[in-house]
């Protein structure tokens, strides 16, 4: 794998081109307008004129005033997950909606009824959930292996806009009717691959769309907190080698058995990415070919370092260096076939 000394990082792998983001939904698209009020939260409180309206939590992640109802819906943690609550203005015990084991999200009213929205974080991608509250009625739309970045209500409170992201498309704007119909695109992705996407065991499988007869895919494991969300690093590394990629939280010993049993996957060829220092032991029931690209602080900017199986590399600049590294192993030395 080479010596154990500090290489220059070619200028190529420092950085890789960055997709488009959408930092304001409403810039893109008509939302409703909000009051002003002077909820606010303090101390894992909601607080409003200098009086409390809810108990301490251990944290308040979204919350939005409703001046039409006098209520205020608030997500909430309560013990493990975040939960929506809803709390009168003029103070009154807190009405929870019937919670989901997923944390939920980014509350907020619906205009001109007796709608909330609010996002729910599946272990299968991110779902919108609208519920009627005089009736507890709810509707759910649904975002297979995709993550919701921001949520506006249409003035008509008939649609919402959503900012979308995934492992295979940078972020995009798509409109639909609150019952999840007629869905539509606003604003497209700046990218998008062209591969198809299903679970493997605990981890989320990409690879192209198309495969050949008889071929046998290099594995890239990325791992990652946001399985859900496009990373600009890994799609560089997908657009420049016909790999499989399977995004985990952290691959468990069940992850590679069942990456034993697709035949298509080559696992000779395994590299495991991680913006953490490299784990010891190495990560249980690998395979002892696999190479690891890790985070290590020690390694001065610029440069990195292959020990062995291990290659490291600064911490901000190991996701760019693997995508630069793991792509240059893997050209065909031979040219084109």
């Amino acid at each position: 794998m080479g010596c154990a000394t500090l290489t220059p990082v070619p200028e190529a792998w420092r950085s890789v081109p960055q997709a488009a983001r959408i930092t304001d939904l409403c810039a893109r698209v008509s939302c409703a307008s909000r009051g002003a009020t002077d909820v606010k939260v303090t101390d894992g409180k909601l607080v409003a004129s200098g009086k409390d309206l809810t108990p301490q939590f251990r944290a308040i992640q979204s919350f939005d005033v409703s001046l039409e109802r006098r209520e205020v819906a608030f997500a909430a943690k309560r013990s493990d997950n975040f939960d929506i609550g809803l709390v009168s203005l003029d103070g009154s015990d807190i009405h929870w909606v019937p919670e989901d084991p997923a944390d939920e999200t980014d509350v907020q009213w619906a205009p001109r009824g007796n709608k909330i929205s609010f996002v729910v974080h599946s272990r299968t991608g991110d779902l919108v959930r609208t519920v009627h509250i005089p009736t507890s009625f709810q509707l759910t739309a649904d975002f297979p292996y995709t993550a919701v970045r921001a949520l506006g209500w249409e003035p008509a409170a008939e649609r919402y806009a959503v900012v979308l992201t995934s492992p295979e498309a940078s972020e995009r704007i798509e409109r639909l009717k609150y019952s999840g119909e007629g869905r539509e695109s606003v604003v497209a992705p700046a990218v998008r691959l062209d591969v198809a996407i299903e679970p493997l065991a605990d981890a989320l499988l990409m690879r192209p769309s198309t495969l050949h007869y008889g071929e046998r895919l290099p594995l890239i494991v990325w791992i990652t907190e946001t399985p859900f969300e496009w990373n600009d690093a890994r799609g560089a590394l997908m657009r420049n080698a016909r790999v499989a990629c399977a995004i985990v939280r952290q691959p468990s010993e069940a992850f590679w058995t069942a990456a034993r049993a697709v035949a298509w996957i080559d696992l000779e060829k395994v590299y495991v990415v991680s913006g953490a220092p490299a784990p010891s032991p190495a990560y249980p029931g690998a395979p002892l070919s696999a190479t690891s690209v890790v985070a290590d602080p020690k390694i001065p900017t610029g440069r990195y370092r292959v020990d062995d199986r291990i290659v490291r590399a600064p911490p901000a600049i190991v996701e760019s260096v693997a995508a630069g590294w793991i792509a240059e192993q893997l050209k065909d030395r031979n040219g084109p076939r």
